[in-house]
């Protein structure tokens, strides 16, 4: 089923889940305790609307991911320069696609922060608010971090064995940025609670 289920090409697997979930709340005898289902449909909605999102946010994040990667090398001292969404560092350089530009994790800290609410609702709508503008920070700083990491170790791109750079761009050193920003803003969703 896993191949089914990553194939980009089919746009239904993505309401996959919200239909079956429709269907057994429609095929359940007892139509009082609706409102009981209606917080598992929102977030069964939460895959499909990020989905639709992922490019429009892209579109919008990406430059800032690449401006503030720029400024944070300079800033410490690794001079590099800046054309369009591509950074040199040296010779080599980076080039902040929508894939690395952070949006996928903020959609998904984000979406996580909802269901969050949903099922342990803060007191009031301004300190909602004002946690999912802490896991946007979170999660765009730590992208910023691993960016600016990236641009300094592009230069192992082509290296024989381990590569710096492979194991941060891929999956497994890609998942420490992931999991601190989630951590840090699961703590702050703590405090707030």
């Amino acid at each position: 089923y896993r191949t089914y289920w990553l194939h980009i090409g089919d746009n239904f697997i993505y309401l996959l889940l919200p239909s079956f979930l429709l269907i057994l709340i429609l095929f359940s005898s007892n139509f009082g305790n609706l409102d009981l289902n209606i917080r598992p449909f929102l977030i069964s909605l939460l895959f499909p609307i990020s989905k639709i999102i992922f490019i429009p946010l892209s579109i919008i994040i990406t430059p800032f991911s690449t401006f503030f990667t720029w400024l944070t090398l300079n800033t410490f001292g690794f001079f590099s320069t800046m054309n369009g969404q591509e950074i040199y560092y040296k010779s080599p350089g980076i080039d902040v696609t929508f894939s690395c530009s952070g949006s996928g994790q903020i959609i998904f800290c984000l979406s996580a922060m909802l269901i969050l609410h949903i099922c342990f609702p803060l007191n009031g709508r301004q300190l909602f608010m004002i946690q999912l503008s802490r896991a946007f920070l979170f999660t765009f700083s730590a992208n910023i971090v691993r960016l600016f990491l990236l641009a300094i170790y592009s230069y192992t791109f082509d290296a024989e064995g381990f590569s710096i750079f492979r194991y941060l761009h891929g999956g497994d050193g890609g998942l420490f940025f992931s999991f601190f920003s989630m951590l840090l803003s699961c703590e702050s969703y703590k405090r707030l609670y």
